[in-house]
Order: structure tokens, then sequence, then C-alpha cells
């Protein structure tokens, strides 16, 4: 049968479908790029791609055996189109194409995350998403692995009794890897909208990340940004702990732990836990002074969080049903994103969404 949708993708790097090689035959996450994604769906056929950069293109191309290739993303849509876009460039890279998608006749967008380096840039994207009827989805892949969507039903069966509060572990950027946890624990609370933040990030010379990935940016008051530092393209500061709260009274707590990603909420009657990144594909219920412990095994075989995320994207195109990674959805975590930045460079201070200084620029990865 014939490809029903048309798809484009716009970022030949890892997320695009490089990471591929780099995963272990047999994991769970597999097809996790989203040209192999793609192509594990009957209703998709990927038509094209581009990139900025030549050289990455050509190996995208020859792995993948992509010929319909292009320098230039606004010739692609023009040309090609597309039902669907992916968009898997830098985040600092990413409003544009975004925007460029949704008002020429895209009907559905896959985009990494972090969304982009600004909240303007997301006001942007929202209002062009919005205005134009887009089905959005975004790669905040947990609220589409099964490991976490049994957390979420078992919480919202009531397992654990009322939430109180969600505690995430785990030591990463602000744009482009915080958009996990803070989507985690908003999926797993069931969405509910985030009114304050307060936290910090990490500066340079801060004793806590002694050996980062790379040279943590700077902060450059005249221009409201953050700034890589020589030669680099990214500003994408390190976090450290932070609290968000929201509007029903749950509040979320984000410790920073180096090489680990572990989550838990706590109900009134218990708990519910998934350490080790939900390697182990399971979801603990405690209830109680460990009086009660049950541990449900997760079984059976489901699709990668990928491919569900564009499933997602189809069942809207074709019921109208919105996607669970919605525009508005996505648009609370980057709000409060923006908000732990913004209580950053208050001192700490407690930060109400939205957040009103639109303009703060973290070039993310």
């Amino acid at each position: 049968m014939a490809a029903k949708y048309r798809v484009g993708i716009i970022g030949t790097g890892r997320s695009g479908g490089l990471i591929e090689d780099e995963l272990p035959v047999g994991d769970r996450r597999k097809p996790y790029g989203h040209f192999s994604a793609y192509e594990a769906i009957e209703e998709t056929e990927v038509v094209a791609v581009a990139n900025r950069g030549a050289e990455r293109l050509q190996r995208f191309s020859e792995r993948f055996g992509v010929t319909n290739t292009y320098l230039d993303y606004r010739e692609m849509i023009d040309a090609e189109r597309l039902d669907i876009v992916s968009v898997t460039t830098p985040s600092f890279a990413r409003a544009e194409p975004l925007i460029y998608a949704a008002e020429h006749g895209v009907r559905g967008i896959y985009s990494e995350k972090g969304l982009c380096a600004s909240l303007a840039e997301a006001d942007r994207i929202h209002r062009a998403c919005t205005d134009n009827g887009v089905a959005f989805n975004w790669g905040a892949m947990r609220r589409h692995d099964l490991v976490y969507t049994s957390m979420r039903d078992a919480i919202a069966a009531g397992d654990v009794g009322a939430p109180q509060f969600a505690v995430v572990y785990g030591y990463t950027d602000i744009i482009k890897h915080h958009p996990h946890t803070l989507d985690t624990a908003s999926m797993l609370l069931g969405d509910p909208q985030p009114v304050w933040v307060e936290g910090r990030l990490i500066d340079p010379g801060d004793p806590f990340d002694p050996a980062p990935r790379r040279p943590p940016p700077s902060y450059d008051p005249a221009g409201h940004r953050y700034v890589p530092v020589a030669g680099e393209e990214i500003a994408d500061p390190m976090v450290g702990f932070f609290r968000v709260g929201y509007a029903t009274g749950v509040e979320g707590y984000f410790i920073p732990r180096r090489g680990q990603w572990d989550i838990e909420v706590h109900g009134d009657e218990g708990r519910a836990v998934v350490w080790d990144n939900g390697d182990h594909s399971s979801v603990r219920l405690i209830r109680g002074e460990y009086a009660d412990v049950r541990e449900r095994t997760i079984r059976g075989i489901a699709e990668s969080p990928a491919v569900l995320t564009i499933r997602s994207i189809i069942r809207e195109l074709e019921t109208g049903e919105r996607t669970t990674g919605n525009i508005d959805v996505t648009m609370q975590s980057v709000e409060a994103q923006f908000g732990i930045a913004h209580s950053h460079l208050n001192g700490g201070a407690r930060v109400s969404l939205p957040v009103a200084d639109r303009t703060l620029y973290i070039p993310g990865g």
C-alpha cells in the first residue's frame, strides 16, 4: 500500500536518525531516531530531508538511502507537499523551521525538544500552530513510554491516593534535556498548570560541577542572553535544585544527581516509583510505612516512544483528538524552563508563571 502521509525531516543529525547506530540491538526504545520511526509506520514515508550543512546531509543520505535532499528547508517544504515535518535541529535553530512549516501547509509537526531559545520564539511557534490547526507533538518521549504511561495510569487509578508531590532525580541542561524531567512529572501528575518556579543554574566555577560536559556558558546582562564559550554555538546551562508549583497545589522537586534518572510520585496513601530511567521496566507501589510494597513489572511488546509520538500526530490528523504532547501542554514545560532561568538571575526568588519577560535568550542544543 502507498504511504498515506508524506514526511520531511529538517535536521540530519543524531535525533534525525543517526542515533539509531548508537543503541544496542534489542533496546526497547528502538526505533529511536525520527527516520527509523517513520520507516516503521506503514502510513508514513520520508520523501525528503534537509540540513544546513552539506557534509552531515550527505552522511545521512548515504546511511539511510535518501537521495532527495535539500540545503534549504524552505525549498523542501515549498516543493514537496509535505503532510508531516520533523524538526530535529538544535533548539536555537528550531523556531523558524517550525513556524515556516506551520504557515506553509504542513499539517503535522514532530519537534524535538527543547522547543526554542526564548519565550518570544515560543509564543510565535504557539501562534503559528494554533492559527493553522497543526497537529503538534514534541520529543519528550517518556510521555509515550509504556513504563511511564503505566505509572501514570496507576496514579490516575488512585493506587497511591491523591498525589501530593513528585520528586525527579537527574542532572542536565536547562533547554535540551530538562524538558524530559518537566514533561514527565507533569504527565504523571495529570498535566496541571504550573504557576510558579524557583531554582538555580550552574554558573562558571560552581563547585557542584567540577567537570562539566562543556564549559558552563556565561550570562550577558547587556544582551539579556546566555553566551557560548569561544568556538561553540550552544549555551545551555546545567541546572541545580529547583521547584515547580502547580495550580492544583501539588509541587515538583527536581534534585540534581549525576548519573541518575529516577522519578517518584508521592500520594497521601503511598508512592509510585520508576528507577534507573525505566530500564527495569517496572512500577513500584509502596503503601504506608513499607507495609505493602508491590512491584508491577511491565511486560509484552510495545511500540517505541518515537513511533507512538508519530502515531499520536496521525491520530489527530484523522480524528481530531489532540496529541498528548500538543503545543499547549508543551508550552507549560517551556514556561517552567525559562522561569527557572529567571529565578536564578533573581537570586533564586520565586517567579510566577507565565513569565512576564519573554526576551531572555538561551541557545540550547
